[in-house]
């Protein structure tokens, strides 16, 4: 799987959220920089419910995955699509 992958931080300072949409292919070799974005934006200092939103990545390794959970990451929400498309908030 080539490592490929975009980041989007989309902040709503009204709503005190933000959500980071990775883009592309989530590896065990790229996700330290998505877990990276995440904490910078948490860290901005307004008090931001940080959700990653995993749904648009065109394949994802599921070893990244546990990694962002296992990451001790203090977002607000991991979005990821589960069977069936389901989408499963941790």
């Amino acid at each position: 799987m080539t490592s490929k992958l975009g980041i989007t931080v989309a902040v709503d300072l009204s709503s005190e959220s933000a959500v980071v949409s990775p883009l592309g292919q989530l590896t065990v070799r790229n996700v330290p920089s998505l877990i990276a974005v995440a904490r910078r934006t948490g860290s901005f200092g307004y008090g931001l419910g940080v959700v990653v939103d995993l749904r648009s990545l065109t394949a994802a390794d599921p070893e990244a995955v546990t990694m962002i959970r296992d990451s001790g990451w203090q977002g607000t929400h991991l979005l990821e699509s589960g069977p069936a498309g389901r989408v499963r908030a941790a």
